[in-house]
Formats: C-alpha cells, sequence, structure tokens
C-alpha cells in the first residue's frame, strides 16, 4: 500500500484528531535533574470527566487540581485545589457526586456541598478506581498495598490487601463490587481478590504477556 506518510508503518488513509478548543491556565513547575540541573516544565499529570461530559477534573505539574467547563471552555476558578504533595491519580464518581484526588493522600470532595475528607495519609496512592454505585472507594499504593474506603464516610471497609507482585498495575472493582481484580508486574499477573473475606480468589501468571492495558469487568 502506498503512503505519503513520513512516518514508517503509517497507514495512508489514517484520521487525524482535530483539538476543538484549548484549556490553558497552567504555571511552570521546576523539575530537577541530576547533577544539580533544573528546568521548568508545564504539563498534566491526570484527567478525569464528568459523566455527563460536560466538565472535566485535571492533575498537573504545578500541583493544583482544576475543574473545566467544556462547554465554556474555561476553568471553573472556585474549584481550583492546591495538593502540596503533589498529585497522582484523580476520579469522578458515576453519579457526578463525588471527586477523588491523591497522592501522599486521599481527598475525598462532594461537589454539591463542597466538603472535603482526607482518607489517608503516608503512602503515595497510585491508583483508585471508585465502584459502580458510587459507594466504595479503592485505593492501591507503591508498596502493593490497596484499601476500599466508604465515599460518604471514609470508613475503611476492607484493607490493607497485599498484593503479590511488583511493577506497574492497574485495578478494578467488579459491577457489584463483591471483587477486586489487580494487574500487576507489568500485566505479567493477574489477582482477583474476594472485597467481603479479603481472601485471594485467583491468581495467573503469564510471562508472555506484558502490557499496560487496562482492566475491565465483563458487564
Amino acid at each position: 500500500m502506498a503512503s505519503n506518510s513520513k512516518c514508517p508503518g503509517a497507514i495512508a488513509n489514517q484520521s487525524t484528531l482535530i483539538p476543538v478548543m484549548t484549556l490553558a491556565g497552567y504555571k511552570p513547575s521546576i523539575i530537577s535533574f541530576s547533577y544539580g540541573r533544573h528546568h521548568k516544565r508545564k504539563g498534566v499529570s491526570c484527567i478525569s470527566y464528568f459523566p455527563s461530559g460536560k466538565q472535566m477534573i485535571s492533575g498537573s505539574l504545578d500541583k493544583t487540581i482544576q475543574r473545566w467547563d467544556l462547554q465554556e471552555g474555561k476553568e471553573i476558578k472556585e474549584a481550583r485545589e492546591v495538593f502540596g504533595n503533589g498529585i497522582g491519580p484523580v476520579g469522578v464518581s458515576r453519579d457526578s457526586r463525588w471527586v477523588v484526588t491523591a497522592g501522599l493522600e486521599v481527598k475525598v470532595s462532594e461537589v454539591e456541598t463542597g466538603i472535603v475528607r482526607t482518607f489517608h495519609e503516608g503512602k503515595w496512592i497510585d491508583l483508585i478506581d471508585i465502584s459502580a454505585d458510587s459507594k466504595l472507594l479503592v485505593g492501591a499504593s507503591t508498596g502493593h498495598e490497596g484499601w476500599i474506603w466508604r465515599l460518604d464516610t471514609g470508613e475503611l471497609v476492607a484493607g490493607p490487601f497485599n498484593f503479590g507482585d511488583a511493577g506497574r498495575m492497574e485495578l478494578r472493582l467488579s459491577e457489584d463490587s463483591r471483587k477486586l481484580a489487580v494487574l500487576s508486574n507489568y500485566g505479567l499477573s493477574l489477582e482477583v481478590w474476594n472485597v467481603q473475606t479479603q481472601k485471594l480468589d485467583v491468581r495467573k501468571c503469564n510471562p508472555e504477556a506484558g502490557s499496560f492495558a487496562p482492566v475491565f469487568w465483563p458487564l
């Protein structure tokens, strides 16, 4: 197949995504490297959409959480938060009631009232998932531990879970919140945990896998 693209292996008729808006407002952050070198960079580290598709939240290298009106194409400035210890993942519940921000602590904000609760402090949280019924939050740390909290009270429902393998992880609660699937070691290991008993139901290893794919449960 002939191709006019300068990229090897590209498809000639591939579609091009055209930006419909640009959301600006991040401050440059100083990033430290070895040998005492410092660089200023702007960057978005994480995003999550509200289910309506009309708003989005984002975390950036300048340690701010910002909420955006995607119809107006501008920031909702009164919703901005500063996360002093850095930002990990962010998430929005399916009922749009809760906004979760994580890092060295987990904060849950109730959108309607503005009330913010801190659920967890001390260990960096790399991954979060919010249950389908918007009642539970699961978080996992770099130490390969996991916890599950109630979103409305911050009560610890289950955990810590001790996941077996290291490496990059992905996790997902089942639709009924009874099971927790954890993909670890860069996709080489899959664990399925029973949330109620906190026992490991399934553990499978595939040395031929190796993937950064997310985890999904069948509907």
